[in-house]
């Protein structure tokens, strides 16, 4: 099934349904980005090497 086709057959949906299946994806979106959010920092905070400021992290990247 593409995902057009889900898209058609949720606008099908009654609003009380449709507003359960946005909810269930966003919980899992969510879920999704926390899990990969928090892969990231473990990975951070193996690094070596000692805390810098954020002022120094962001001139080292060529934000400021």
């Amino acid at each position: 099934m593409s995902a057009t086709e889900i898209i058609s057959e949720i606008k099908k949906l009654p609003p009380a349904q449709q507003r359960k299946v946005f909810c269930f994806v966003d919980e899992n979106l969510r879920r999704a980005e926390d899990l990969a959010d928090n892969a990231a920092a473990a990975r951070a905070l193996a690094e070596p090497g000692k805390n810098i400021p954020w002022s120094a992290a962001r001139k080292r990247l060529g934000w400021a």
